[in-house]
Order: C-alpha cells, then sequence, then structure tokens
C-alpha cells in the first residue's frame, strides 16, 4: 500500500472533503496504470449464475455518451425470492488491476431500498472499467462490469 501521506490523490482528496467539493473516485495515476496494464485473468473466476443477485445501472438511462464531471449514478441491485443481498460482500473494482475503490465509492453513496444512489462523483477524463460484485445469504455472487466516459 502506497504512503498516503506523501500522495497527491490523498492530499486532493483531503482538499476536496475540507472545501465541500466532489472527491476524485480514482486518480489520475491510477488510471493511467490501469488503462496501460494487461488483463490478468481472475483466479475466482466461476461461471456466471443464473440465480445470483442482478447489478445494473439504472440511472442514467445510458453510459454510452461521455458525461462530464461532476456526476452521478444509481446502481440497481436486487436478489433473487429466495434470498437476501449481503451488502458487507459488496465491492467495487477499478481498471485492469481490479483496484478495490469499496470505500471511495461507498463513501460517496446512499443506500436506497433498490441499491445505491452515488453523487457528485468526480473521475479524470477518459474510459473507465468499474467491476462490482456483490453476494447474496445463499452463497451466490454476481459482478457486473460498467464502463464510464468521462469528458
Amino acid at each position: 500500500m502506497p504512503n498516503l501521506g506523501n500522495s497527491a490523490f490523498f492530499w486532493t482528496l483531503l482538499l476536496a472533503a475540507q472545501l465541500g467539493l466532489a472527491a476524485p473516485l480514482v486518480s489520475l495515476e491510477e488510471m493511467l496504470a490501469s488503462q496501460n496494464g494487461t488483463s490478468l485473468a481472475l483466479v475466482d473466476a466461476a461461471p456466471v449464475n443464473p440465480l445470483a443477485p442482478q447489478i445494473s445501472v439504472t440511472a442514467p438511462d445510458s453510459l454510452e455518451p461521455a458525461m462530464k464531471n461532476p456526476f452521478n449514478i444509481e446502481i440497481l441491485l436486487k436478489a433473487q425470492k429466495d434470498a437476501e443481498l449481503n451488502f458487507g460482500s459488496f465491492r467495487a473494482f477499478y481498471g485492469t488491476f481490479r483496484l478495490d475503490i469499496t470505500d471511495r465509492l461507498l463513501k460517496e453513496a446512499a443506500k436506497t431500498l433498490t441499491g445505491l444512489k452515488l453523487s457528485n462523483l468526480e473521475v479524470p477524463s477518459g474510459k473507465h472499467k468499474i467491476v462490482l460484485r456483490i453476494s447474496d445469504s445463499q452463497g451466490r455472487t454476481a459482478e457486473k462490469e460498467i464502463i464510464i466516459k468521462v469528458e
């Protein structure tokens, strides 16, 4: 883990918090490292389970046009009828190297009856891959990859 005391990202987060500004979800350095890396095979990759929870982006309607900072995203998390979501299992991974950004993302999120609402998000301009993961009370796990383009 990097020394956050010397990190430009740490100081950016601190300044944003003090000024009440949108906090960056990922730093420019993390974005560039992820885009320049080669994809790693997942050791725990498993076939998609049709009984696993559902993960989908409900707002905005489409992630296809590039968004402008800051932006909002609403994520639907839905368990099957025979299970409940295990919110403690929720994880968010960024980019090729699957950097765990769960804590950062949850700081910006409001839990709703149907999932998560993220407001006032800020990321560097470019294309960003985020993988969302959640399990249910039956131990079934779902993953959803979302691609966000930011002007």
